[in-house]
């Protein structure tokens, strides 16, 4: 079958919310063979069908339920010659792809929310929020593919609005966008990616603390990370790529800082591991959007009371820590 007819195929399984199906025959094709020594009295032709998946979804589509595999049977149903009839389904893998290399470095991406004005005009809260993930990453191509499409449909003339999207932004993005970009990143895999956040109630914070905006951002990251690689129980060397540093003064001792922190809780925890830090732009990583997206959720529930967004990825948090919920005091009213 076609490239036109996986798509259809795809489109369809989306409209019937299957979007977690959907996503996992990006680029797969179909065969079908006919059965032999087998015919049906009523004139049809039985056909076995095959789907050639990547290597990485074959174990889980294996286990398909028994409605998805049928949902599949009907769709594919109407994309085979008329004359035959589906007689099994099953999954093979599509050696074309070209295989990734895996790699047993950790990678943690950050992303922050909120603001840091310290006073009734700023937002309540503060947090940073940490995706943890190895090679090979899954879906990003997927991803990639959603935004050439939407600058594609800029070539449309029936298109009145026009869409310059460098990057998946969850704050800027429409609701459309950041609704589609939701359902694929509620169809990981719960055993491929760990999310951690770490939170600030603004008010609360001590002033000495926050005077200095650039040793704010810093010593709470620092702190942050420790939290999280005591968690992980790290033991393997990792690599943390944050969005460009939102305090542009003293940024290099910013880094310099950081890097020395955790330089030392390494050493303290006598484990032999090599790491790195990078401040990377978003719109060069998918995993750094895809982070904005996670941490704009939970910053929703916090500031607004709002856990829409937040219900579809709190499967993957492995914790959510308020560092100042137990502190009385509030040095200003918000």
């Amino acid at each position: 079958m076609s490239i036109e007819q996986i798509k259809i195929v795809q489109n369809i399984l989306i409209k019937n919310n299957k979007q977690d199906l959907a996503v996992r025959l990006e680029n797969a094709y179909i065969e079908y063979e006919e059965v032999k020594y087998n015919y049906y009295s009523d004139g049809y032709t039985p056909v076995d069908i095959y789907i050639f998946i990547h290597p990485n979804h074959y174990i889980e589509l294996q286990a398909l339920n028994e409605d998805s595999k049928k949902l599949l049977k009907q769709i594919i149903a109407g994309l085979i010659p008329k004359n035959c009839s589906i007689d099994s389904l099953q999954f093979a893998i599509n050696q074309n792809i070209i295989m990734h290399d895996i790699s047993n470095t950790t990678y943690i991406f950050v992303d922050e929310a909120g603001d840091m004005d310290f006073s009734e005009k700023g937002s309540k809260h503060y947090m940073f929020s940490f995706l943890v993930k190895k090679r090979p990453f899954i879906l990003h191509e997927y991803i990639s593919n959603y935004r050439y499409k939407l600058l594609e449909r800029n070539l449309d003339p029936l298109n009145d609005k026009r869409l310059n999207i460098e990057a998946f932004h969850a704050h800027k993005d429409n609701k459309h966008i950041k609704n589609k970009l939701f359902s694929i990143i509620s169809t990981f895999d719960t055993n491929n990616i760990q999310v951690y956040s770490y939170i600030l109630e603004k008010p609360k914070v001590l002033p000495e603390k926050r005077d200095e905006k650039d040793k704010f951002y810093i010593e709470n990251l620092k702190f942050a990370i420790e939290k999280l690689l005591k968690k992980l129980s790290i033991k393997n060397d990792f690599i943390i790529i944050t969005d460009n540093l939102p305090v542009l003064s003293n940024k290099n001792n910013q880094i310099k800082a950081l890097k020395e922190g955790i330089g030392e809780f390494i050493k303290t925890d006598k484990h032999k591991i090599r790491y790195d830090i990078f401040h990377h732009c978003s719109a060069s990583s998918v995993n750094l959007q895809i982070i904005d997206y996670i941490c704009w959720a939970i910053f929703r529930k916090y500031e607004i009371q709002d856990s829409s967004y937040y219900e579809i990825i709190n499967k993957y948090i492995i914790a959510e820590e308020n560092m100042t919920k137990d502190r009385k005091i509030e040095f200003y009213k918000k």
